[in-house]
C-alpha cells in the first residue's frame, strides 16, 4: 500500500476541525515506509530540518489526544510539555527549553507602544493581539497562566487581556502576525527568532523560562479536560515509539546547535533521559 502524506510549503498549514495542522515529508513507494513523527507546533520549523521522517505538527495537547484516541500511530513524538506523555510513554528525552515572549509586527501602527509598554498595549481594543487555544497546546495554557501571574503582580487585568486576544492555531499564529493581520502575539521565543520578528521579553517571574522561578510559576494552573497543569519551567521532550523512529528522535534531540540557532535554550546537561514527571 502506498503511504501518502499531505505536503505543504514551509509555513503553510491545513486546518482541520479548527486545529492547525502542518505536515512535511515525501510520499514513499510501496515497501519503503518513511517513519512518521508528531511534533508540537512550535517545533515545526526546526523539526522540518531533520531528515529521515515525515513531520506532522499540532498543539501538544492535540497530539496527545490523537495518539490516545488511536487516530495517529507515529514512530516518534516531540512535545512542549513532558507531562503530556503520560499514557503515551514511560521515559522521554528532555532536549530544549524556551521562554514566553510577545512578538510584534514592526510595521504595526502600535509597534512603539507594544515595545515600550506591553502591559498597556495588550489590553487596548485597538491593538490586535493573538494567542493560542489553551485546550489544544501548552503555549495557550502558559499564556493564560502568565497573565494570571502578571495580574497577581498588579501588572494588568488578565481577563481583559485574554478577551482582547484572538485565538489562532499554533501553526498559524506566526504567519498571521508576519503578514500584518495581528499587531502582536504571545509566542515562544523561538517562534519570533525563526521569523526574525521583534519581540518583548517578559519578566522572568512570568515567562516560564527560569528554574529559579519555579515556585512562582507553580502558583498558576490551568484545567484541561482530563488533568490540571500547574506552571513550571518550559521543557521540550521527545521519545521514539518504534525502532524506526529512534534515529530521527536522536537527530532532533542531539542537534544542540540547530536548536540554539532556532531560539531554543539547550542546557549543558541536555539531552537528558528521564521518567515522566
Amino acid at each position: 500500500m502506498t503511504r501518502r502524506n499531505l505536503l505543504v510549503g514551509l509555513g503553510g498549514t491545513a486546518v482541520a476541525g479548527g486545529i492547525g495542522v502542518a505536515v512535511y515529508g515525501t510520499v514513499a513507494e510501496d515497501g519503503d515506509r518513511t517513519p512518521s513523527v508528531l511534533v508540537a507546533g512550535s517545533l515545526l520549523s526546526v523539526a522540518s530540518q531533520v531528515s529521515g521522517a515525515t513531520v506532522e505538527a499540532h498543539g501538544s495537547v492535540a497530539v496527545r489526544r490523537l495518539i490516545r484516541d488511536g487516530l495517529r500511530d507515529p514512530d516518534g513524538v516531540a512535545l512542549a510539555d513532558p507531562r503530556l506523555f503520560d499514557g503515551i510513554a514511560d521515559r522521554v528525552t528532555a532536549f530544549a527549553t524556551n521562554a514566553l515572549v510577545i512578538a510584534y509586527n514592526p510595521d504595526s501602527a502600535h509597534a512603539d507602544r507594544i515595545r515600550d509598554d506591553w502591559t498597556s498595549a495588550v489590553q487596548r481594543s485597538v491593538v490586535d493581539v493573538g494567542r493560542t487555544d489553551p485546550a489544544v497546546d501548552p503555549l495557550g495554557y502558559r499564556t493564560v497562566m502568565a497573565l494570571d501571574l502578571a495580574a497577581e503582580a498588579g501588572l494588568l487585568d488578565a481577563d481583559q487581556t485574554l478577551d482582547n486576544a484572538r485565538i489562532l492555531p499554533e501553526t498559524d499564529l506566526s504567519n498571521v502576525l508576519e503578514r500584518g493581520d495581528l499587531d502582536a502575539a504571545f509566542v515562544y521565543r523561538n517562534m519570533a527568532i525563526e521569523r526574525d520578528l521583534p519581540y518583548v521579553s517578559l519578566p522572568d517571574r512570568i515567562d516560564f523560562s527560569s528554574p529559579d522561578a519555579a515556585d512562582s510559576y507553580a502558583r498558576a494552573s490551568y484545567d484541561l479536560d482530563d488533568r490540571t497543569v500547574r506552571g513550571r519551567p518550559i521543557r521540550y521532550a521527545a521519545t521514539a515509539l518504534t525502532d524506526a523512529g529512534q534515529p530521527w528522535i536522536d537527530r532532533l534531540t542531539g542537534g544542540r546547535e540547530r536548536l540554539r540557532t532556532a531560539g531554543f535554550g539547550v542546557p549543558e546537561s541536555y539531552p537528558e533521559r528521564h521518567g515522566i514527571e
